[in-house]
C-alpha cells in the first residue's frame, strides 16, 4: 500500500509540474516602531504577538511577502476533489503545502540577495495564524500590498485564495540573524504541529 502510494505521489507531481505556476513577491517598509506584541510599518499596526515580535526586534526594515502555489493549482485541486478520488486530494492538500512553503523559501532567498549585498541580516518568515498572530492581521498585511498580489485574495474571513498560500514579514536589518523558531516557543495547545504534548 505504501507503495502504490509513493507512486501515486510522484505520478501527480510529474503531472502538476507540467502547469502549476508558483508565485511570489514582496514590499519592504521601515520599521517605524514596535513594542512587546506588535510592530508598526507604513502607520499600520500589525498585532505580531509577544512571541513574534521580539524577533524583529533588530530589524530596521520589513519585508512582507506573499507567497502561492497558483491559481492553477487550486483549480486542478479542486478538479480531484470534485471527482470523489480521497487519495489524491490528501496527497494534493500535502503536495500543495509543500509547494507554497518551497515558494516562500525562494522568496527568502531573493530578500536574502538584495539586502545581503547590502550587508544586512534577514530573520526568518512569521505568518499571521502561528503563535499568537491572528489571521484576522491578514487584512491589514494585505493593505499595504498591492491588490491581489500574485494573484492572492482575501475571503471577509481573513484566508487566502488560492488557499495554497502564505502570507507573512520577514525581519530585515545590520543586527538581523535567523534565531530558533518553532513549536518549541509555541503555547498554542490547539496547533496540529504542536510537539508540547509528546
Amino acid at each position: 500500500m505504501e507503495g502504490e502510494v509513493l507512486t501515486m505521489f510522484s505520478a501527480l507531481e510529474r503531472e502538476v509540474t507540467q502547469f502549476c505556476k508558483p508565485r511570489w513577491g514582496y514590499r519592504v517598509f521601515s520599521l517605524d516602531a514596535f513594542d512587546k506584541s506588535r510592530i508598526i510599518l507604513n502607520g499600520c499596526r500589525l498585532q505580531t504577538g509577544r512571541i513574534i515580535t521580539p524577533y524583529l526586534e533588530n530589524a530596521e526594515l520589513c519585508a512582507l511577502f506573499v507567497a502561492t502555489a497558483g491559481e492553477e493549482f487550486e483549480r486542478f485541486q479542486q478538479t480531484v476533489k470534485k471527482s470523489g478520488q480521497i487519495v489524491e486530494e490528501f496527497l494534493l492538500d500535502a503536495l500543495g503545502s509543500a509547494i507554497a512553503e518551497a515558494t516562500v523559501r525562494e522568496a527568502c532567498k531573493a530578500i536574502e540577495k538584495e539586502f545581503g549585498a547590502k550587508g544586512l541580516g534577514i530573520s526568518y518568515p512569521y505568518s499571521p495564524g502561528y503563535c499568537g498572530w491572528k489571521v484576522s492581521d491578514q487584512q491589514i498585511l494585505f493593505s499595504l500590498l498591492p491588490n491581489q498580489p500574485c494573484g492572492v485574495s482575501l475571503t471577509a474571513s481573513s484566508l487566502m485564495c488560492p488557499i495554497k498560500s502564505v502570507s507573512g514579514v520577514v525581519g530585515i536589518g545590520r543586527q538581523m540573524t535567523r534565531q530558533k523558531y518553532g513549536c518549541e516557543l509555541c503555547g498554542k495547545k490547539d496547533c496540529y504541529k504542536n510537539r508540547l504534548n509528546k
